[in-house]
């Protein structure tokens, strides 16, 4: 197994998330220069690390097993990021407004009932 070095792991995720190095800090209770001390470190002890992975919704003890759980290996049995999430949600609210506007586009028809298959006889 490579060496990980969890200091730029954590700076990494830390820089895809939606927190700044000072409120990070501050979710952790350390200080701003106690977090750049974090990313310069390639041990860290459990109970901080926890803390961390909490905060920043990742799970940083995966980097430590044998088949690290990424995006690929995940299957079934992986978690969306919030960020994933949040963009899922935006989608979402626009597929049903474009439905909302196609139905009225059509016309007359009841929001609640599921539409359905027009069938148009050749003549």
């Amino acid at each position: 197994m490579s060496k990980i070095h969890i200091g730029q792991k954590i700076r990494e995720i830390l820089d895809k998330s939606h927190f700044s190095v000072v409120d990070f800090a501050k979710s952790i209770n350390i200080t701003r220069d106690g977090a750049y001390k974090i990313f310069e470190k390639e041990r860290i002890n459990t109970a901080l690390l926890q803390k961390i992975s909490d905060v920043l919704e990742h799970d940083f003890f995966s980097y430590y097993t044998s088949t690290p759980q990424t995006k690929e290996n995940k299957g079934n049995y992986g978690y969306a990021t919030r960020d994933e999430l949040h963009q899922l949600t935006y989608t979402v609210q626009l597929l049903v407004k474009e439905i909302e506007k196609l139905r009225e586009e059509i016309g007359g028809v009841d929001k609640k009932k599921p539409l359905k298959k027009r069938v148009v006889k050749k003549k």
